[in-house]
């Protein structure tokens, strides 16, 4: 028999108890349920808003970071360690230096193309130059230590040399004031020399004693040489797109090494001081990328 039959005083009370026990812990988990549910909806309510997307990147983004240039170039060439090879007064032959020697200043114009991001720019440019003169003294006979009548020193040695260079330059901006943009860059490349027209003219003394000019006929005239320079200048705003480069660049062409058909040789260093004002238009909106 159940425990309503055992317990006939209490068995009403006892079968109704069971069921509606039950029926309470059902409503009470219904109802903690509900307000789990509730304060999950309000914390989301009541939550940070998901990120926004990023922007996609357009085509245009990139190619607002190329630009093109082009220069003009006053070169004042530094003095150079030149010499020659004297093998008519010395057997087997013998180097003479050059003294007091000057170097020429040349001019030209380049162009370029490159690309920029945020304050890195790296560009490549070609550069031709009209040809340079250069000067220095040579003794008589070849011989610093000479006596004898004629002066010490008794010529000028004169030669043209031409340097066209190609680099691939690299340039940090030291940041942007009132659309002033000051940078210093380096470059690597090659450089394409040559020498021309050579002369030897003796001194008035020297001339006055019979010394006569004479032009040796050059030959393996031309070099290409290793070509490295550093620069620093400053950027000036003209729109988004279009700046005025002001720059120096010092730029050190190697030794240039030639002879003539009488068998002579010849070395001389060539390196110089420029000064460049130039363009540069940038395309698309005028902004690198990353900017």
């Amino acid at each position: 028999m159940d425990g309503c039959a055992r317990d006939a005083g209490r068995r009403v009370k006892r079968c109704r108890d069971v069921p509606m026990t039950r029926l309470t812990i059902v409503a009470i988990a219904m109802g903690a349920s509900a307000l789990a549910s509730l304060a999950q909806a309000a914390d989301i309510r009541r939550g940070e808003p998901p990120p926004p997307l990023a922007p996609p990147v357009l085509a245009e983004d990139f190619s607002s970071g190329w630009y093109v240039r082009g220069d003009f170039t006053a070169s004042v060439m530094r003095r150079p360690a030149a010499r020659y090879f004297d093998i008519v007064n010395f057997a087997p032959g013998q180097w003479v230096e050059l003294r007091d020697t000057r170097g020429g200043t040349a001019f030209g114009g380049g162009i370029g193309a490159g690309f920029k991001y945020r304050w890195f720019r790296l560009d490549a440019t070609l550069d031709i130059r009209s040809a340079a003169r250069m000067s220095g003294f040579a003794p008589p006979q070849g011989n610093w230590n000479y006596a004898g009548p004629l002066p010490v020193p008794s010529r000028v040695e004169r030669f043209g040399v031409s340097a066209h260079t190609a680099l691939v330059n690299a340039y940090v901006d030291l940041g942007s004031f009132g659309g002033f943009t000051p940078y210093v860059g380096a470059g690597l490349g090659v450089a394409r020399l040559s020498a021309s027209g050579y002369t030897s003219t003796p001194v008035p003394a020297a001339a006055a004693l019979g010394e006569l000019a004479t032009a040796p006929t050059l030959t393996n005239s031309v070099k290409w040489t290793l070509a490295w320079a550093a620069m620093a200048g400053v950027a000036i705003d003209l729109t988004p797109q279009t700046k005025i480069d002001l720059g120096y660049r010092y730029l050190h062409m190697g030794a240039l090494r030639f002879a003539d058909t009488a068998g002579g040789a010849y070395r001389t260093t060539v390196a110089a001081h420029e000064f460049r004002i130039g363009l540069r238009y940038m395309f698309g909106d005028g902004l690198p990328v990353g900017h």
